[in-house]
């Protein structure tokens, strides 16, 4: 729903992105088409699937995505059900914004936003909104939205189902077990992606940092690990990549200066981030990230 944060929405990340030399992420519930994406970017591209109740959706959304070039599928395993999310409770959070007192007065102080919003592209979930229109032209919490479309009879036969249609790179997104990670091994998963949802969906759930040596131990010769979540500085990539994550993947940093200042604030975070990488690992000592390892990261002691 990047729309709701500058009226470029996904595709300036993804042209941020590739400028950058990363991968871009791509969510079911984008305001940009697959096809937009697909057209306007040439660099790395990963789709982040959700499991609708309606199979022929999540077919065609994978379809798609082959058709549309990308790179990479990634099925979120950890949102069949929405989480008690208390701030969209308490704001009443819907998309299309939803006109009450509260956001009236928002959209007064953020003239330069409200303007964009109210004479720009139109507001609507490019990638379903030929399937419903909730969440597009009728308002819809995103609460109610997951509960009601999503399917939370979801499972590894279905994961699986997914690993064989798309035929490429794929990942499980929210593993946060040992256990799991090995199940996404026998179904043929290329990587996972260690999350707990940004701390949004299971209240008192590990941090995804916590797990990360455990499950690397466990895999980590067998398939591609990506920590995601709590990634906010070029230490905590550091970090993750000593103890065995092949990658990092964040979200609200650069959606926060999307918000700010569009592509341009994007590029300005990534640079800050490549930047920190190379800077600290100098400090460390390290010429290639090749020479990360565990004895690059020391613990507290636990005292009793």
């Amino acid at each position: 729903m990047h729309r709701l944060y500058h009226h470029h929405g996904e595709s300036a990340a993804a042209k941020a992105a590739e400028k950058m030399g990363t991968m871009f992420s791509m969510s079911t519930m984008s305001t940009t088409s697959i096809e937009e994406i697909g057209n306007s970017t040439g660099g790395p591209k990963l789709f982040q699937l959700y499991i609708h109740k309606d199979r022929g959706l999540t077919d065609n959304l994978i379809e798609r995505c082959q058709r549309a070039g990308f790179h990479g599928l990634c099925l979120t395993v950890d949102t069949v059900v929405a989480g008690n999310r208390e701030r969209d409770h308490r704001t009443g959070f819907t998309t299309p914004p939803r006109l009450t007192l509260g956001s009236l007065l928002s959209f007064a102080l953020h003239p330069e936003w409200s303007l964009n919003y109210l004479f720009r592209g139109k507001f609507k979930l490019a990638n379903i909104i030929h399937m419903t229109e909730k969440g597009s032209n009728i308002d819809k919490s995103i609460m109610n939205y997951i509960n009601e479309q999503f399917d939370t009879t979801m499972n590894w036969k279905d994961a699986e189902y997914c690993v064989k249609k798309w035929g490429g790179p794929f990942a499980l997104k929210g593993v946060m077990s040992v256990e799991d990670a090995k199940k996404a091994i026998d179904i043929g998963a290329s990587a996972i992606m260690i999350s707990n949802h940004g701390g949004r969906q299971l209240d008192g759930s590990r941090a995804p940092f916590d797990q990360l040596a455990e499950i690397v131990d466990a895999v980590g010769d067998k398939i591609e690990i990506i920590l995601d979540g709590g990634v906010r500085r070029g230490t905590h990539v550091l970090k993750a990549l000593a103890l065995g994550a092949k990658a990092c993947s964040f979200g609200k940093a650069y959606l926060y200066a999307l918000g700010a200042g569009g592509q341009k604030a994007i590029e300005i975070v990534l640079e800050k981030m490549k930047s920190e990488i190379k800077r600290d690992m100098i400090l460390m000592g390290c010429k290639s990230v090749k020479e990360l390892n565990r004895s690059k990261v020391a613990f507290r002691k636990k005292y009793k």
